[in-house]
């Protein structure tokens, strides 16, 4: 009877069948990993301080005063006169009489005279500088210009210096221009290069009004220049030669002593 029982009851679907017992899933393991023990933090030596080293006081540098060199002569009064008035000749006494022409209110045509004029003048300053070392002036006065190492400076020492008047003479007719217009920009523009033109001569004779070693402003910029003697050169030849012959005229005339010394000598003889 339970045999057809159970077949009534699949026949009518009334039954299902059972799932099948499910196995229970095991609890998960847990894996118990020991914490690392941390270790005690060390403590970072304290750095040292560097010891300070004992400063050596420095030892400032005596400056070297810059002396004449040995086997060389200054120059006298009367050598330092013929030398500047030779070379302004040479140099610049083209303008004089075109100045005083205009002065007087004059008109002519000066364009070939300044041309011959501007010629003379890099003739002396540029040309006898490069060749010679010296200027007309210094073969006339017998001189010439030595460094603190016993040789010629450089030609352009000779070029700035011999500018000076022209470079004088520009700012003074700025300056004197300016002040009419002086209200204006372009009076103040004339102004400033007037003054800017004007200030390394100002700085030069100061220079040799105040300083020990009575050099100039150049003087001292090229590394100490003095004006010394010299004497006759046999390698003279030519014009160089006139040159020189006038020194011997001037020195015959006793022009290239000191003032002092041709006065106490001209002084001997009368008496």
């Amino acid at each position: 009877m339970g045999l057809l029982e159970k077949a009534d009851k699949i026949q009518s679907g009334g039954g299902m069948q059972e799932p099948l017992p499910v196995a229970p899933t095991p609890p998960p393991t847990t894996v118990i990993v020991p914490e690392p023990v941390q270790e005690a933090a060390k403590e970072k030596p304290r750095s040292r301080r560097r010891e300070r080293k004992a400063r050596t006081p420095r030892v400032r540098k005596t400056r070297q005063v810059k002396t004449l060199p040995d086997g060389f002569e200054e120059v006298t009064s009367g050598q330092r006169l013929i030398r500047r008035g030779s070379d302004f000749a040479v140099s610049f006494g083209w303008c004089i009489p075109i100045l005083v022409i205009n002065a007087w209110g004059a008109f002519a045509d000066f364009t070939y005279f300044i041309i011959l004029g501007l010629l003379l003048m890099v003739f002396n300053l540029g040309f006898m500088p490069r060749s010679t070392g010296r200027t007309v002036g210094n073969w006339i006065s017998r001189t010439t210009y030595v460094n603190s190492k016993g040789v010629r400076p450089s030609p352009y020492f000779l070029l700035i210096k011999g500018l000076t008047f022209v470079v004088v003479l520009l700012g003074l007719l700025m300056v004197a221009t300016s002040i009419q217009d002086l209200g204006e920009t372009s009076g103040q523009v004339l102004l400033g290069i007037g003054l800017a033109l004007l200030l390394p001569s100002m700085i030069d004779y100061l220079f040799y009004r105040f300083k020990r070693d009575n050099m100039g402003l150049w003087d001292t910029l090229f590394g100490g220049v003095w004006l010394v003697r010299t004497t006759k050169t046999a390698e003279a030849k030519g014009w160089l030669k006139r040159l020189e012959q006038l020194g011997d005229y001037s020195a015959e005339r006793g022009w290239l002593q000191d003032k002092e010394v041709s006065d106490a000598t001209s002084g001997d003889g009368t008496e």
